[in-house]
């Protein structure tokens, strides 16, 4: 169990917030007193990695559930927390003025004692000093701050568009305006500056607002392809361009096959455009939107993401990108899967999918939403999600070979002291 005083000798991080209360010594002496019997995650199951550290500290917090996360990240070459993780673990701590022990760098266990929300707005900020993952870190947090009884304003600093993570287009246009969709939920996010591998530096404002549904989050239903998605496809390509002149020899950009030179300009991005469409063409997709985002930068980076949306589906699908990819494999990459989702007739992407699964658990009902694919991200989900709230989740195959995700959500409601 957590001491009272673990809260005050934490090191000092370079994070920093502005709470609506201060915090006495008193209030976590008499926090750790009561009688709740700590949870144990084990953090080396199914996919291992940090999605278990953000679902666990999450409901944590809203279930003021104390837990202990062991074996952290035990299966990767590099085990343990990482910036990404401690910057999530720290906006969280903070929204419910946790006690925290073992939220440092490298770390395998964490112990997490949270308190109920507090009253007021919360302004919180970030610096992960790294090219942590912005889009991780919200994914941390945005569970936490619709059960706030007030709007919380967040400025978090790292990488936008990283690997091995949501890129901030695909959170922009595919998470945030579903969210919006079907469950109310309304926030809003302003990238002041792109960050990426290795040295991050991007630094974004997001800000939250509470749900207006009586406090509960509404139970969803997925389950119907509907009508057709033709109309409605986007493409949103971000590239960076150096300030350097062209290096002389290089290969032309338009209609290249080849590695591109370590200028990329419009015109490439415009490429990945052109072929894009032509991709969907093939598969009678006919009509797609392509919009370019230029940015100034001393290092070459881009992403890519796709967005389907018919009246109850919402395909999305994302590739970041440098200089070992070729023009072909971005294409390729992003369309695959994406094309897969719509001709399969699935509701949700993958990803998608992933992130949807803690808002069902704390929905008030049943929920349905049918996927082509049970990807183990997704199954880690409901094991901490399952672990923690005791909702309860079935995994159907339908007649069309798709899997349906049903959950009996817990009726979470917004307790704020």
């Amino acid at each position: 169990m957590i001491s009272a005083s673990d809260v005050f000798t934490y090191p000092r991080s370079p994070f920093s917030c502005s709470l609506p209360c201060s915090l006495p010594r008193k209030w976590a002496e008499c926090k750790l007193d009561r009688n709740m019997a700590v949870k144990e995650i084990d953090g080396s199951k199914l996919e291992g990695g940090g999605q278990v550290i953000r679902l666990s500290v999450a409901l944590s917090c809203l279930l003021e559930q104390p837990i202990q996360i062991i074996k952290i990240r035990a299966g990767r070459s590099n085990p343990g927390l990482k910036p990404q993780h401690i910057a999530g673990i720290y906006l969280v701590k903070e929204m419910c003025k946790g006690v925290t022990r073992g939220d440092q760098q490298n770390s395998c266990v964490l112990s997490f004692e949270p308190q109920s929300l507090s009253m007021g707005n919360f302004n919180l900020n970030v610096d992960s000093r790294t090219a942590a993952s912005i889009s991780l870190m919200i994914q941390s947090v945005l569970p936490v701050a619709i059960f706030s009884n007030c709007s919380s304003t967040i400025t978090m600093k790292g990488g936008t568009d990283v690997r091995f993570a949501p890129p901030m287009d695909y959170v922009i246009n595919v998470l945030f305006p579903l969210y919006h969709k079907l469950f109310g939920i309304s926030c809003d996010i302003h990238i002041n500056k792109r960050g990426f591998y290795p040295r991050g530096g991007g630094d974004v404002k997001f800000t939250v607002n509470p749900l207006n549904y009586n406090g509960y989050l509404k139970p969803i239903e997925m389950i119907d392809s509907g009508s057709s998605f033709e109309s409605t496809i986007r493409g949103i390509i971000f590239i960076t361009e150096k300030d350097t002149a062209p290096v002389v020899g290089q290969p032309r950009l338009r209609g290249s096959h080849s590695k591109f030179p370590p200028t990329p300009s419009f015109e490439f991005a415009y490429d990945i455009g052109v072929l894009i469409k032509k991709k969907l063409r093939q598969f009678s997709y006919n009509d797609v939107k392509i919009e370019i985002n230029v940015e100034k930068s001393n290092v070459f980076h881009g992403s890519v993401v796709l967005v389907a949306e018919s009246e109850k589906c919402f395909i999305g699908s994302s590739i970041i990108y440098d200089e070992r990819k070729s023009l072909t494999d971005i294409v390729m990459n992003v369309c695959d899967k994406f094309l897969m989702d719509l001709m399969a007739k699935s509701c949700v992407d993958e990803n998608t999918m992933d992130n949807l699964i803690i808002f069902m658990a704390l929905a008030n009902g049943k929920s349905k939403v049918k996927c082509r694919e049970i990807t183990l991200h997704t199954k880690t989900a409901i094991h901490i999600a399952e672990q923690l709230t005791n909702a309860k989740f079935q995994i159907k195959q339908t007649e069309d070979r798709l899997n349906e995700i049903v959950c009996e959500g817990i009726g979470f409601k917004r307790h704020i002291i």
